[in-house]
């Protein structure tokens, strides 16, 4: 499927022979007055739930130098690497929780 947008509208040219005049015609305000968005109180709520977490997740260090430590040592001692399918059951159960 092919789409072509060459074909002008009725509103592009009447703003381009306006262009060409120098002079642009003034928009429509009557169509924009009845333009509104209402939010619900739900949405307002998850709103600021989402800011929350935002804000939270921003005070938190990049790099957390315990969980690096605690994953060096696991690993050194074996425990970690070792066997796979216990390291992703691992991962997932505390993805669950």
């Amino acid at each position: 499927m092919k789409i072509e947008g060459n074909r002008p509208t009725q509103e592009t040219e009447s703003l381009t022979r306006a262009d060409a005049k120098g002079t642009r015609p003034a928009p429509n305000r009557a169509a924009d007055a009845g333009d509104r968005v209402d939010v619900s109180a739900d949405a307002k709520k998850a709103q600021g739930l989402v800011a929350d977490a935002v804000k939270a997740a921003q005070a938190l260090p990049d790099i957390r130098a315990e969980a690096v430590a605690r994953g060096r040592a696991k690993l050194e001692s074996g425990e970690l690497g070792a066997d796979a399918g216990k390291l992703a059951d691992a991962i997932i159960d505390d993805l669950i929780k």
